[in-house]
């Protein structure tokens, strides 16, 4: 009977301890001194010491529950009736937590084999891939990039958005990355050929490129003395 009592105190002060370390970490990345976690959860050094042998310990085990909720999700909208949305909407979710969350954008930008939780890397990977594919047979998502392409996108998103808080707007960064990811149409061809096209000033008849010298601004004489002309009325 006299060993109930610690087993619950233990218990309580493991929860207190992951709680504080989830505060912690989420707030300074991993880098926060032990000394302050304890200091969070009430605790002393020692106690996180017997509960967690290494800070390294303690942040795999807080980071662990968080991935496990990011597989969760992405497993779920594997069945979505809108693969393309369900595509697009998880990688928007997964970037928006974690731009807040220092502890979960460190562990998705490490390599998730280096973390002590087993097969998560592959489960994350496997997830992941699986709505890509379903997205881009739905022809929502380009068909040349690969998950380790969306990794690294994603990845490159949580920092971005990081990187323009408070003074951006939150999730511009990475719609501008998931824009990058569909498919190019032929109308899309067709307006980035005009935009791109260099054009008559007086008349808008569209150029020949110049082989050599400044690009020309007229398509002829006419258009030229048309020009001159209503430089010196001006």
């Amino acid at each position: 009977m006299s060993g109930r009592p610690q087993r619950v105190d233990a218990r309580r002060n493991r929860e207190r301890i992951l709680q504080a370390a989830f505060e912690a970490f989420a707030a300074d990345g991993r880098l926060v001194p032990l000394d302050d976690i304890a200091r969070r959860a009430g605790v002393g050094a020692g106690t996180v010491y017997r509960h967690f042998p290494t800070k390294e310990a303690l942040f795999e085990a807080v980071v662990a529950d968080r991935l496990e909720r990011v597989v969760d999700e992405a497993q779920a909208l594997v069945r979505a009736d809108d693969p393309g949305e369900a595509f697009y909407g998880f990688l928007m979710w997964v970037v928006e937590r974690a731009m807040f969350n220092h502890a979960l954008c460190d562990a998705l930008a490490a390599d998730l084999q280096t973390l002590d939780v087993p097969d998560m890397d592959e489960r994350f990977t496997s997830a992941l891939d699986e709505l890509l594919r379903r997205a881009q047979a739905a022809g929502a998502v380009r068909s040349d990039v690969d998950v380790s392409d969306i990794r690294t996108l994603m990845v490159g998103a949580m920092l971005m958005e990081r990187r323009q808080r408070p003074e951006g707007r939150p999730g511009r960064m990475t719609a501008l990355a998931c824009d990058a990811l569909r498919p190019v149409t032929k109308s899309d061809e067709t307006l980035s050929g005009e935009r791109n096209e260099r054009r008559c000033e007086v008349c808008a008849k569209p150029l020949d490129p110049a082989s050599t010298g400044r690009p020309a601004r007229f398509c002829g004489a006419a258009c030229r003395q048309k020009a001159h002309r209503r430089k010196k009325t001006a």
